[in-house]
């Protein structure tokens, strides 16, 4: 169950996690259009639905569908907005007792209009009234046996806090640099992280370059275990340390509803497929699957595959 805002955070005796996530949950409500409006006006959407965004979280649900324990730290409002994004946490079987709840506050909400030609998306979003998480609601002991963390650099000192925590218990930190998120502030926090997946315009912000091997090397600095950068239907390219870059294609699919959170899916398939001991090699085809599935209904949620529908996706290759 979700704690409520003055809750004191601690471990778990009951069960443990293969994947904690610090991250922004959200709701968004997703609408298909011809093309973005560009200017006043009205404009029809032939189809439209609600369900839970932000790119951690969707991950921790495309990981949790995919037969992983997952779990959310995180704090949200207590309007109408954040039952939703409980409710839609269960949908997917996210733990959510570490997701804190402040009555009187709002949650973050998002409006993404889906362009129907090819997929793309525009978003608006209002953040939440709720406060900012605190290190006193990090569960420490859950952090300190964590196989897994995955960040986005939301809630900072806490990420950072938990990056440290999970490294010293001997566990993995992973980052998601996503497009149009590129923040010279990460930078300390990529000193602990095992497993960097950003994407393209993130690695050309780091690296202030356009070339991918610069774009490697400047994502390499750190000593991660593997960098990678993913680029649509380009694929995505992974350097592991003291081995060679590799390419993973991206699944050809037709037709492409909707690209909103096929990032976030790929890291939660890569996370899982991980988890379960696969190399890194297998770890990319399988992500690569896995977002494949996701364009092909509105929605970051809308598509996500179980083990069975990426083996086929793969098998289909």
């Amino acid at each position: 169950m979700p704690a409520d805002a003055d809750s004191t955070a601690g471990g778990s005796d009951d069960s443990s996690f293969d994947i904690l996530g610090i991250g922004m949950s959200m709701m968004d409500s997703i609408q298909v259009v011809d093309e973005f409006p560009s200017g006043a006006g009205i404009t029809e959407s032939p189809v439209a639905t609600l369900m839970g965004g932000g790119p951690v979280p969707t991950a921790l649900c495309a990981a949790s569908v995919l037969g992983v324990r997952a779990g959310i730290i995180d704090q949200i409002g207590g309007d109408w907005c954040s039952d939703l994004i409980l409710k839609d946490y269960a949908r997917f079987g996210v733990d959510c007792r570490y997701l804190h709840r402040q009555d009187g506050r709002s949650s973050t909400y998002g409006s993404v209009m889906v362009r129907r030609s090819d997929g793309e998306r525009h978003i608006v979003f209002t953040r939440g009234t709720f406060d900012e998480l605190s290190l006193s609601q990090l569960p420490v002991k859950d952090l300190e046996a964590c196989p897994i963390l995955h960040l986005n650099g939301r809630h900072w000192d806490c990420a950072c806090e938990a990056a440290r925590i999970v490294k010293a218990g001997g566990g993995r930190v992973s980052f998601d640099g996503g497009a149009n998120r590129y923040e010279s502030r990460f930078l300390p926090l990529l000193e602990e992280v095992d497993i960097l997946i950003v994407a393209r315009d993130f690695a050309e912000k780091l690296s202030n370059s356009t070339d991918r091997e610069a774009q490697m090397a400047a994502l390499g600095q750190w000593g991660a275990e593997i960098v990678g950068i993913t680029d649509g239907e380009k694929g995505s390219w992974f350097l592991p340390r003291g081995e060679r870059v590799f390419h993973q294609p991206a699944f050809a699919v037709s037709p492409v509803v909707d690209t909103t959170g096929c990032g976030d899916v790929f890291h939660g398939a890569f996370l899982a497929s991980l988890s379960r001991g696969s190399s890194w090699r297998d770890c990319a085809a399988f992500a690569s699957a896995a977002a494949a599935c996701n364009v092909l209904a509105p929605g970051g949620r809308g598509n996500l595959p179980t083990v069975e529908k990426v083996a086929e996706r793969l098998n289909f290759s």
